[in-house]
């Protein structure tokens, strides 16, 4: 099965097959080195590498199944990189980053996506002070 992935995937690469094989990947427990290595060979395609859904999909991976946090950090800043128009993405940075990511960096990101014209309805510091009150 990977080899025809593999191969599929070299002569007519496409999100949907990437996805799928990713999918194929996680359910049946492949290494880890094996599913970042289809999520990195991917992303290298340059038709592919403005795909939000595999960035995304790259971030969730390291943050839920790897767990690993400063990847998913590494990630995110490639990801908006290569797609700064994605709203998503830029929101994935603060939703599931902000453990990882300053509070400079965080008001950074805001700053940003305001130059950007990519509008947050929430302050980021209620979101801030709203966790300082949890924690």
């Amino acid at each position: 099965m990977r080899w025809m992935f593999d191969d599929y995937c070299y002569k007519k690469p496409s999100v949907i097959v990437w996805i799928f094989a990713l999918s194929f990947e996680m359910s049946r427990g492949g290494s880890h080195h094996r599913i970042h290595g289809l999520f990195e060979r991917a992303l290298a395609n340059e038709s592919l590498r403005k795909s939000v859904i595999l960035w995304r999909t790259y971030i969730a991976y390291e943050i839920d199944i790897a767990c690993n946090p400063s990847a998913a950090r590494r990630i995110f800043f490639r990801a908006i990189h290569a797609c700064p128009w994605s709203k998503k993405l830029w929101l994935d940075g603060f939703l599931k980053l902000n453990s990882v990511l300053s509070a400079k960096e965080l008001s950074d990101l805001q700053e940003v996506m305001r130059d950007k014209e990519l509008n947050l309805r929430t302050d980021i510091y209620e979101i801030l002070l709203q966790d300082e009150l949890v924690s």
